[in-house]
């Protein structure tokens, strides 16, 4: 009789047991798997990091540094953005209802570079007024996103905006970062090979409706070496001026 009895009582052990397998499941298991291997939440909206840097740089105020590095000096492209399918280009998106110029795309080479010297530039981009400093050079320049250098393009409303000396212009009285500086940079590795390529992105950063804008991000990355990768921010400042970014006006401090 109680060799019988063995059966029914391993029967009733096994599902009180199975019972409160199934009641603790979450605990058991998932205490298991968290400390084995965790798992990150994939994000629900596909927002392109580009739209999350744009918003943080607007709200930088300028510090005492023109440049800063941005995402630790790392560009943000994504594989099919540094595809050499269609060869050497530029793009640049339309300009806003305020009549402002946007990013501006390029797959730079050699074969874009112009081989004249630049025409005067009369196109005054949104905010744009003129300012003299007291050393007779004017406190506005009509600055291109894509530099002149680098593909030739010169009087194109969706490629200027209005940007201050020292902001686009290289510095001769201090070691500060311009535009200019990393357009150059940029340029000499291109005139030593026809066979480089850089991609390269400048995003104006406006803050809200403001005509003119606080800085730029510029983003590059050399495509067949790792000779050229940065990601900056210039501020779009000149010492001894107080700018209204809202209307382009300024006063001398």
């Amino acid at each position: 009789m109680r060799r019988r009895r063995w059966p029914f009582v391993i029967l009733i052990l096994f599902f009180a047991g199975g019972f409160w397998l199934f009641n603790n499941r979450a605990t058991i298991f998932g205490g298991v798997f968290t400390n084995t291997a965790p798992t990150i939440k994939a994000p629900t909206n596909d927002v392109h990091s580009t739209e999350i840097t744009k918003q943080s740089l607007s709200s930088l105020n300028f510090s005492g540094t023109q440049a800063i590095s941005v995402n630790d000096n790392q560009p943000d492209f994504t594989v099919e953005d540094l595809s050499l399918s269609e060869g050497a280009w530029q793009k640049l998106q339309p300009r806003d209802w305020e009549g402002r110029a946007q990013v501006a795309n390029a797959m730079l080479n050699k074969s874009l570079m112009p081989s004249v010297q630049r025409e005067p530039l009369i196109f005054n981009p949104s905010g744009y007024h003129v300012y003299k400093n007291s050393d007779g050079e004017y406190l506005y320049n009509r600055s291109h996103l894509i530099g002149y250098q680098l593909t030739g393009l010169n009087n194109e409303p969706k490629n200027l905006v209005t940007g201050t000396k020292s902001f686009n212009a290289l510095h001769t009285t201090d070691d500060q970062q311009s535009m200019e500086n990393y357009e150059n940079i940029v340029a000499e590795y291109l005139k030593k090979d026809s066979h480089r390529y850089v991609r390269y992105r400048v995003t104006p950063i406006y803050r809200s409706v403001e005509q003119v804008p606080r800085g730029v991000e510029m983003e590059a990355q050399s495509i067949t070496d790792n000779s050229i990768k940065f990601n900056v921010y210039v501020f779009n400042v000149e010492p001894g001026w107080q700018i209204n970014y809202l209307t382009g006006l300024a006063a001398r401090q």
